[in-house]
């Protein structure tokens, strides 16, 4: 039975104990009105309620405690189960005592009468044996011998056969106590199983349900953003059409060249996610030189980011790093053009550092920075946030597959406080 299993059924076993204690109480009670008078040794009576007094004492007092704490699974099981394991040897020991204290000197009748039904005790316990807590198989020994022992001790012509039985009946408590708690056993594992399973399934419907609802936003987002250029070309196209100055048509020309360079961009960005979504991007790995793919990364993008006002900086970087080629300058690009699409800040640099058997590739901006929480989605596929690439909620996820396509990671680096600072690491060569 694994830890939170057998947490919960000592948890159930200490709710169900709490008529037990109460009953246990009366009993005390009941037994000191109606057998002091009786028994031949007060004395012993006196020490027998004293030590029994103290165990219900202590299972009170552990109950409160127990309520109050609300211990996790492991603590319950590691210092609880033990608490639950000393009360029950006590309360087992003092039953098995109190004949050879009740009993001495009393009419032969009630001595029949009590020892069936210490035999009868000794059945629900062993069957109502908590899982968490089970009875050892001392302690049916011990309440069987204890019985059948006094019971030899009566002078009566029957004194031996209900030994005999009372042992008799011992054994099948010993045989029903495996066959108990191997059933209960497997009842609580398959009860945790069954709901660690439900937990499971909703999750995984919480999850399908966030990408379905995600994927629906994407598709919104990707309609907008590909109608723009493309309303764009149209009217630059009208343009060129009905001027006849050489001049306005050749700027028009180049404005429908430009919007149709956008939404070719566009859609090669949602392919190349769509490919590595669908596992079918394949990365041909060899080694590639970091500082002309710094410097090559940076060209590309220099003229976008001169427009933004932004100064691209790169810092040499030696050594080589295992990677696909294409691969790592679309990634690498993307976290560029993230950081001058939407830092709003003045200055980007590019480097790397080798860190072991591996390099980082850092893109640090000092713009804005992210806000709070936003590590938690920013590569998430189909993420909707201030650092989506294109809009599209692409860029940053298509870093994380084709970072863990070329064996490497992505992630922001949350100790930058100026702006924000992410790191591509992948194998050196």
């Amino acid at each position: 039975m694994d830890v939170e299993a057998r947490a919960k059924a000592i948890r159930a076993g200490a709710r169900m104990s709490i008529p037990g204690m109460a009953i246990m109480s009366v009993v005390l009670v009941f037994v000191h009105i109606w057998f002091r008078p009786r028994v031949q040794t007060p004395l012993h009576l006196d020490l027998w309620l004293a030590f029994m007094g103290g165990v219900v004492l202590f299972w009170s007092a552990s109950m409160v405690a127990f309520a109050r704490q609300r211990p996790e699974a492991t603590e319950t099981v590691a210092t609880w189960a033990v608490c639950g394991k000393v009360i029950q040897a006590g309360l087992n020991i003092g039953i098995a005592a109190s004949p050879w204290v009740l009993l001495p000197g009393t009419d032969p009748a009630l001595q029949y009468f009590t020892t069936m039904m210490y035999v009868w005790y000794v059945g629900v316990t062993t069957m109502t044996s908590n899982a968490g807590v089970p009875i050892s198989r001392w302690e049916v020994a011990l309440l069987t011998l204890s019985s059948a022992s006094f019971a030899l001790t009566q002078t009566t012509p029957y004194s031996i056969p209900v030994a005999l039985l009372i042992v008799l009946i011992g054994l099948t408590m010993l045989g029903l106590r495996r066959l108990v708690q191997s059933t209960v056993s497997a009842a609580l594992a398959a009860e945790v199983l069954s709901a660690q399973a439900a937990a499971a399934t909703r999750e995984a419907l919480a999850t399908v349900a966030g990408e379905r609802d995600s994927k629906t936003r994407f598709i919104a987002s990707a309609s907008h953003d590909l109608q723009q250029p493309l309303a764009a070309a149209a009217l630059y196209l009208e343009a060129a059409v009905a001027s006849g100055q050489g001049e306005v048509r050749e700027r028009a020309i180049m404005g429908v060249r430009s919007s149709l360079a956008s939404t070719t961009a566009l859609i090669d960005s949602m392919l190349d996610h769509l490919r590595l979504e669908a596992g079918a991007a394949e990365a041909k790995v060899g080694e590639v030189p970091i500082d002309p793919l710094l410097q090559a990364v940076a060209i590309q993008h220099q003229p976008s980011a001169i427009a933004a006002g932004i100064a691209l900086v790169v810092k040499s970087g030696r050594g080589q790093i295992l990677a696909d080629a294409a691969m790592v300058r679309r990634a690498l690009g993307n976290l560029v053009a993230n950081a001058v699409r939407h830092s709003g800040g003045s200055r980007v640099v590019v480097g790397a550092r080798r860190r072991s058997s591996v390099v980082d590739i850092w893109v640090i901006d000092d713009g804005r920075g992210m806000p709070p929480g936003h590590e938690e989605w920013l590569f998430t596929d189909y993420g909707a946030g201030p650092a989506d690439t294109a809009g599209l909620g692409l860029g940053l996820a298509s870093v994380r597959r084709q970072a863990e396509l070329l064996g490497g990671s992505v992630a922001l680096d949350t100790r930058w406080r100026r702006g924000a600072a992410f790191r591509l690491t992948l194998p050196s060569a």
